[in-house]
């Protein structure tokens, strides 16, 4: 074995093979050793090889670069030892660059790792650390596969990645550098800071330059205050903006908002969380969990900073108590004392004591029977039902 306690590095373009420099460079360096004491190498003994190495050098410093002679990516090691029949050198809390357009934009850690021939591909394992610095996003696991060329990192092994907006765990990562993109794979949790949300998911993509966090599996949302959940959420997909802080969840979605007790049903619904807005475009469902009041529209939106909502199209009401129903063109329900107001083709129908009644307007309570139509220059048509 040979070993080079100097600093060593080298420079390696993508269209000579890696390890072809590696051989012609550690030649040299020893010839060059051999130089300075020819005087007395009867004296010193001939160096040996390991099964383990052909060769080990200190502070050693690889890097690619790409055929038009812009670098690619840099690893510097305390200790570097090649292994010619494995095509590969074992590298020694390695510390490691990847560039774009020249410019670092990932710095990595290690204890150990392996550099390949054809530079392609690095393998890191024991304390990870990849960090992003322009997005300052810290990746942290046990294990990594760098594939160099096109710029994707995996990590693998207790994932943890993190910035000033979120903190996310998984089974797996995958970091892809041209897209400013990161997926995480397996039992994801990500908690945002603000507002506090925890989300969980089984895949969870994080485009960061856009401000997004997407899935196409179902996907729990809660929101949290004082480590209380105050909302959740249930989806089958879901965008969550990171700017607007705007959840988008789409098919079987439910929603479950604590004050008031609320449970809302669609297949699309936005999340606006500053504004406190729950909005469906298509049909949803709302269910007032106090009184036990349904209702049904082609579209509507809740407003829980002044706790009602809105509702438009084929609007049905429903009092699961007494089982009085209202249809109506529109509808506003307000949540702070269970009232509602309808407007267009109101017709409102009860059981005990048994009626129908018909109008342009209503106002009322579903639970308690009592409903006022308005007729305003229609007239209103009442229908006494006998016993």
């Amino acid at each position: 074995m040979i070993e080079q306690n100097n600093s060593f590095s080298y420079f390696h373009n993508s269209s000579i093979p890696l390890f072809i420099l590696v051989t012609l460079l550690l030649g040299i360096t020893a010839c060059n050793q051999q130089n300075q004491v020819q005087e007395n190498i009867s004296e010193q003994p001939i160096p040996t090889q390991t099964p383990e190495s052909d060769l080990t050098l200190n502070d050693v410093t690889l890097e690619e670069a790409s055929e038009e002679g812009q670098m690619l990516w840099r690893v510097k090691s305390q200790r570097a030892s090649y292994l010619q029949n494995q095509e590969l050198i074992r590298v020694t809390k390695p510390e490691g660059e990847l560039f774009q357009d020249g410019k670092v934009t990932y710095k990595i850690t290690a204890l150990q790792g392996e550099v390949y021939q054809d530079g392609n591909k690095i393998i890191l394992i024991d304390e990870i650390e990849v960090y992003d610095i322009q997005n300052k996003v810290v990746i942290r696991g046990q294990q990594l596969e760098w594939l160099t060329e096109p710029g994707i990192i995996i990590v693998t092994n207790n994932i943890t990645g993190s910035n000033e907006q979120i903190q996310a765990s998984a089974q797996k990562a995958k970091v892809i550098s041209q897209e400013k993109k990161i997926e995480f794979y397996g039992q994801v949790v990500a908690m945002v800071k603000e507002p506090v949300l925890k989300i969980q998911t089984e895949q969870l993509f994080w485009e960061i330059e856009q401000k997004k966090l997407l899935t196409n599996q179902p996907i729990k949302i809660e929101q949290l205050k004082d480590k209380n959940v105050i909302g959740s959420a249930y989806g089958d997909e879901s965008e969550y903006d990171l700017g607007n802080k705007i959840a988008t969840l789409k098919k079987n979605v439910q929603l479950l908002q604590t004050d008031p007790k609320v449970q809302i049903s669609s297949d699309l619904v936005t999340w606006n969380m500053p504004q406190n807005l729950i909005t469906s475009p298509g049909p949803i469902t709302v269910l007032e969990q106090e009184e036990k009041v349904v209702l049904k529209a082609n579209q509507g939106q809740g407003n829980f900073q002044n706790n009602t909502f809105n509702l438009s199209g084929n609007v049905i009401g429903v009092g699961q108590k007494n089982q009085a129903q209202l249809n109506s063109d529109r509808l506003t329900w307000y949540f702070e004392n269970q009232t509602f107001e309808a407007q267009g083709n109101v017709f409102y129908r009860q059981v005990d004591p048994p009626f129908n009644v018909r109008g342009p307007r209503a106002v009322g309570q579903l639970e308690n029977e009592k409903v006022t139509i308005e007729g305003g220059s229609s007239n209103v048509v009442t229908e006494i039902i006998p016993q």
